[in-house]
């Protein structure tokens, strides 16, 4: 049974005090598949939240509908099979991780013996074990998040859903839980993700779905998303500023660190001529991709992001 199923989902509010009705969701379609990442993406206000609250049942649809393994998402057992965190959350700041995650595996009625097993595995493989008996309330905001992933995780969930799940991490967080969702995904749970992080988003996802204002603007593999090549990247080592000067005649913009981006394989040969005559050294030669960052910026604007806010 597919794990998440929406087909025209749309969600409107009604004004009060006079205000005109308010579409937060227009009709929105998709499915998430067992083993799959998906990203659902756009800027604040997009219906993102919205979203998620449709999926795990806090709002009614005002159109369509959404299922999760065929039932309905307030049905206890679409939630007996869901792991979620949301963006802001708040925990009992007395309690410590141990007797936290004990509290979230009664309420999915784990008997103790398995509940304990799995406390001490999550506690483990998210860092936690040497501050397992701390207070919450005296956490950082990291480790705050590492407690959050693990109650979205004390049941085992074959559907994991996880609205900004790096928020307040550290690189070396970022990569456990980008890790993390990996070693989930290839065990078979399905991820339904919201993040900022376009670039820890591209390093995991499946699929992705961006919307804007309520409407899907773009969706499809990564792959998909991103599509074609934007030119050819080459790099090279220069001596002096020659090399630098010849491909700016040529009307290119050479980066940082000895970088340039032609536009097609053509005149990528005529850099790599130019360089060459300027006495600098080719390091490097490698189709351009787009990033998801450069497709998002231009579903959401309109434009293309600015060549200096690049990657080179």
């Amino acid at each position: 049974m597919t794990p998440v199923q929406a087909t025209g989902l749309g969600k409107t509010f009604t004004g009060n005090f006079g205000r005109a009705p308010f579409t937060a969701l227009g009709d929105v379609s998709f499915e998430v598949r067992p083993g799959e990442i998906l990203a659902f993406l756009g800027p604040n206000g997009a219906g993102k939240t919205t979203t998620i609250n449709l999926l795990m049942g806090f709002l009614t649809p005002s159109r369509g509908q959404a299922t999760l393994f065929g039932f309905p998402p307030s049905d206890s057992r679409a939630r007996a099979r869901l792991g979620f965190l949301p963006e802001h959350y708040a925990f009992y700041p007395f309690l410590s991780a141990t007797r936290l995650l004990h509290y979230f595996g009664r309420l999915h009625g784990i008997e103790k013996i398995e509940r304990t097993k799995r406390v001490d595995e999550l506690l483990y493989k998210l860092g936690l074990a040497d501050a397992k008996d701390r207070a919450v309330g005296k956490y950082s905001r990291g480790m705050r998040q590492r407690v959050g992933i693990a109650q979205a995780l004390i049941n085992r969930p074959e559907l994991l859903i996880l609205d900004e799940p790096t928020s307040g991490f550290d690189p070396v967080g970022r990569r456990m839980v980008r890790d993390l969702l990996l070693e989930l995904k290839h065990q078979g749970t399905a991820v339904f993700l919201c993040s900022h992080i376009l670039s820890e988003v591209e390093s995991i996802c499946d699929r992705v779905i961006i919307i804007d204002r309520g409407r899907v603007v773009r969706q499809g593999t990564l792959e998909e998303v991103i599509g074609e090549s934007r030119g050819v990247e080459v790099t090279f080592r220069d001596s002096g500023d020659a090399a630098g000067q010849r491909l700016t005649a040529m009307g290119l913009k050479p980066a940082g660190a000895g970088t340039v981006t032609a536009p097609d394989e053509d005149t990528a040969q005529r850099a790599l001529d130019a360089i060459r005559a300027a006495g600098g050294v080719i390091t490097g030669y490698k189709p351009a991709a787009r990033t998801l960052e450069e497709v998002f910026i231009q579903d959401v604007t309109g434009t293309a992001a600015p060549e200096a806010e690049r990657a080179p």
